[in-house]
């Protein structure tokens, strides 16, 4: 029997101990998580993974061990970040453009204004979007495993289990993967618009 099998079993039986390590070993990456695809405050991330781990504990009993527990735990914060993004979208703004327009500049408007997918979000940068770009510029299952490595914190075994593939062909995928990414990333730093600033993109 697997750790994480153990200590779900436990969970279920209601070990009060099974639950606190439940929550030392998980909430901080979970909040790790969170924060990468949210431009959600402390607190806001702190209720996030908060949500994510009662819904994720009430739930217990759907989990089959097809992933790892935390992949599993992922995607039930996904699914609370887009339960916010949705509520937020709904709710009226408290300010006309106009009135906004006399108290800010154009440009704050429409910064305000315009609608930022999670990533782009916590990514203000230039080099984040360029990543973005490059990532978006990959074949699906490129762009896949390099999210569960890169952004799922995922080992190449726990990568090899949610694909259904063996280790070495994770890694060997994996490997690929990062080679797509590093000429996507070059070609777009050699771009014209590329930006001077931007990794790859001076030069000298």
């Amino acid at each position: 029997m697997t750790d994480e099998q153990d200590l779900i079993d436990r969970m279920r039986r209601g070990d009060q101990r099974a639950f606190d390590r439940f929550f030392d070993a998980y909430a901080a990456r979970l909040g790790s998580f969170a924060a990468r695809r949210s431009s959600l405050d402390a607190a806001a991330i702190e209720d996030v993974v908060q949500n994510t781990m009662i819904n994720a504990m009430r739930s217990l009993a759907t989990f089959r061990g097809g992933s790892s527990l935390f992949t599993w735990l992922c995607q039930i914060c996904r699914n609370q970040l887009a339960d916010i993004r949705r509520k937020a979208a709904r709710q009226p703004p408290v300010q006309s453009l106009e009135e906004m327009a006399e108290a800010k500049p154009l440009a704050t408007v429409v910064q305000l204004t315009d609608f930022r997918d999670p990533l782009d979000e916590c990514a203000t940068d230039a080099d984040r979007s360029a990543v973005r770009r490059s990532i978006n510029r990959l074949p699906p299952h490129y762009a896949r495993i390099l999210e569960l490595r890169y952004g799922d914190e995922l080992t190449v075994p726990e990568i090899g289990r949610q694909l259904q593939i063996s280790e070495s062909a994770a890694e060997s995928q994996l490997v690929r993967a990062r080679q797509a990414f590093r000429a996507e990333w070059l070609r777009d730093s050699a771009s014209p618009e590329a930006q001077p600033g931007r990794p790859g993109g001076e030069t000298g």
